[in-house]
């Protein structure tokens, strides 16, 4: 009786062992493959639209609808009290705080807005270094490697890639959070959102 015992003994354990080891391949394909799904969402980041909700480093909340165009330029125009209007386009940030104003703009090199956003970017090497908690994943963009400051963590969901959440840390560490929600691919996106004169 115990050759028998000790026979389903180890055949229990070898089994034990080879559905851990499945577990953890199928885990590995599923992380493989919401990062190639993640690299498309990003790569065909264009025509969106939807609402947001900041939180500032000081806790202010605000709210707003953004939009991306074909080119990957992105807006966000801000809901009353407020009528900040932030545009990200053509390598620059243009800024104003009244409809009444004129826009700032400033030169952006190295911005991890940009290089998500930009065609260009090797947005795979951010991947590589993917984290997945639960049921969401992250990548940080850090353009200045090895610096938390000037980067961005982008939240999505896992395992089907969604938009959730911007964290931007600025030169200074100061953090400002961005969720969205209400995602919508459209056909394409007016140019009056865009307009910067």
């Amino acid at each position: 009786m115990s050759k028998f015992l000790k026979f389903y003994l180890i055949i229990i354990l070898l089994s034990c062992s080879t559905l851990a080891d499945i577990k953890e391949e199928n885990a590995t394909n599923t992380l493989n493959t919401w990062k190639q799904e993640t690299k498309f969402y990003i790569d065909n980041f264009y025509n969106l639209t939807g609402t947001f909700t900041q939180i500032d480093y000081v806790g202010n909340i605000s709210k707003g609808n953004f939009w991306i165009n074909n080119k990957k330029e992105i807006a966000f125009h801000y809901n009353p009290p407020y009528e900040t209007v932030i545009i990200y386009k053509s390598g620059k940030l243009f800024f104003k705080e009244r409809k009444s104003e004129s826009f700032q703009n400033y030169s952006i090199n190295n911005n991890p807005i940009l290089e998500l956003l930009e065609n260009n970017s090797n947005i795979n090497k951010y991947l590589n270094s993917s984290i997945i908690d639960g049921n969401i994943g992250k990548i940080t963009i850090n353009v200045n490697e090895g610096n938390e400051r000037n980067s961005l963590e982008v939240v999505f969901d896992y395992p089907k890639p969604v938009l959730r959440q911007w964290k931007y840390i600025d030169h200074q560490k100061k953090e400002t959070n961005i969720f969205f929600s209400k995602l919508n691919f459209v056909e394409s996106v007016q140019k009056q959102y865009f307009v910067t004169k």
